[in-house]
């Protein structure tokens, strides 16, 4: 969801955009991840459900193989609650990184600071009232001091040495996409590279910081000869974790998109249908899905899937905007396609539990080298695509701030910056908020 095409050139927006989609949910616990026996637990699972927690591979850091649309005051994934004022950007030429920060309200604004990223390729996240920056290259998560944005308080590595996965230090051998607070002392990691989540103490330093992990391979499809399963997103909706996973083979999907359900309680995989086969995981109608969102009150689940994305001219349009019930974990509700959107998906922000924007890109006819970016309106109870908000040479990321006003990151060469509109479409800038020298890449909206 994207970042120096690791995944696709769908996914080059998705995950630029790094605040939680959840909703406040109850707090989880702060236990040491567990592991616990298929029908002994059951009771785990949500209320009145039929689904089957499934054991995981959840094991002990010293064993351990190594990522909203929030109410401006905001009781968190971990129970605490803060008052979301600013937007804190990133910003790369994918030679260095920065930082922006300035009030998302009632005039937003950007002031550059001198800070460098130890990464180039950086995105912020908001979780829980923590603030995260995923330092992809360098596979590390840093915790930020909110009370000195973008000082960074503790760095967790996540490329273990000695580990499976480790072996000479790589770059994006790991690459952490998303990260969900579940309490000041656990935080789940979408790992893009690995078929596992990372599960982090977000109040530790250093490697003690990695506590455990949850594999995800008992979701892989049978078509699915790849290490990863593309785990790219994540979200909350009451006890339940939704993952999005792409099922991708050297970029291109093998199969449907699916969601991994997981308890929050435990991480234990929720088997969506016990009656087949396997663990379920929730079966998506199109491929690589390459955003999720909730919608403000968390009764849904949004997903753009960019389906294949060309690298050339004629490009395939077989991607899709749907909804999942989160009770159901059930596809509803019409779709809107990549066709009626005009482009290849990139990121999705909700206005209302209908109402959205999509950033669409489409390559210009006999040059694969250049985009025609867009910002466009849709809406799932009809089915229907709407106006165009705004468009541009490259747009890197949209997200909806506490007021409801949706951001956009624009990196078009001699215009690049941060575009700020209210619901209705108005733009608020009159001109891009600057971000210096280097382009935006990614926003979060902290403390």
């Amino acid at each position: 969801m994207r970042r120096i095409l690791i995944g696709s050139i769908g996914s080059l927006f998705a995950l630029t955009v790094g605040c939680s989609d959840d909703p406040a949910p109850a707090d989880a616990s702060t236990a040491d991840v567990g592991v616990h026996d298929v029908g002994t637990d059951a009771g785990s699972a949500d209320a009145g459900s039929t689904d089957v927690p499934v054991a995981l591979d959840v094991v002990d850091a010293s064993t351990a193989d190594v990522a909203s649309d929030r109410p401006a005051t905001d009781a968190s994934d971990g129970g605490a609650a803060c008052s979301i004022t600013r937007a804190l950007v990133t910003t790369t030429d994918f030679m260095n990184g920065g930082y922006g920060l300035g009030p998302i309200g009632p005039t937003p604004s950007i002031t550059v600071s001198g800070t460098m990223s130890p990464d180039q390729d950086h995105v912020p996240v908001e979780s829980g009232c923590i603030v995260y920056n995923l330092l992809r290259g360098n596979d590390a998560i840093a915790v930020l001091d909110p009370s000195n944005l973008p000082a960074i308080a503790r760095s967790i590595p996540l490329r273990m040495m000695g580990a499976a996965d480790a072996g000479a230090p790589m770059p994006y051998s790991v690459n952490p996409y998303d990260v969900l607070t579940l309490s000041p002392t656990r935080a789940v990691v979408v790992q893009y590279a690995l078929p596992r989540l990372g599960v982090i103490d977000p109040s530790r330093d250093g490697a003690a910081g990695v506590t455990g992990s949850v594999d995800l391979t008992p979701l892989r499809s049978a078509a699915d000869m790849d290490g990863s399963l593309e785990a790219s997103s994540i979200v909350r909706v009451g006890g339940s974790i939704f993952v999005s996973l792409q099922n991708l083979n050297s970029y291109v999907p093998v199969t449907n998109g699916t969601l991994a359900v997981i308890n929050a309680s435990d991480l234990s995989l929720v088997d969506v249908d016990p009656a087949a086969t396997g663990v379920q995981p929730v079966q998506l109608t199109g491929r690589n899905p390459v955003s999720m969102v909730t919608t403000p009150s968390g009764a849904s689940i949004v997903v753009a899937e960019a389906g294949v994305v060309a690298f050339s001219p004629p490009q395939t349009l077989d991607g899709r905007i749907e909804r999942v019930d989160p009770a159901t974990r059930r596809v509803q509700g019409m779709s809107v396609s990549e066709t009626a959107l005009g482009g290849d998906l990139g990121s999705i922000v909700m206005l209302d539990e209908s109402r959205g924007w999509a950033i669409v890109s489409r390559l210009a006819m006999g040059d694969a080298s250049v985009a025609d970016n867009r910002v466009v309106e849709f809406n799932l109870a009809t089915g229907t695509v709407g106006s165009t908000i705004v468009t541009a040479g490259s747009l890197a990321g949209i997200a909806r701030d506490p007021s409801g006003n949706v951001w956009v990151l624009d990196r078009t060469p001699g215009s690049s910056g941060v575009r700020v509109f209210r619901p209705d479409g108005t733009a608020l800038t009159t001109m891009t908020l600057s971000t210096g020298a280097r382009p935006p890449y990614g926003v979060a909206f902290v403390p």
